[in-house]
């Protein structure tokens, strides 16, 4: 199930950060692409979320 979807308030709880830092990552373009789930509902991939925290952790060893 690759297709599972992390909503924002969530995410923010797995990121250890609060619903604002979130935001404002999202809007400087920090964060993988939001999927619309509804019309005043957004959410993230939890596999893009997977491959984009992996990648994060890559880049933080070098």
């Amino acid at each position: 199930m690759k297709n599972l979807i992390i909503r924002p308030a969530e995410l923010a709880e797995k990121l250890s950060i609060s619903l604002a830092t979130l935001y404002r990552m999202k809007k400087a373009g920090e964060l993988p692409p939001q999927i619309k789930i509804h019309e005043r509902a957004v959410g993230w991939k939890v596999s893009d979320i997977e491959e984009w925290l992996e990648e994060r952790k890559e880049a933080g060893r070098e």
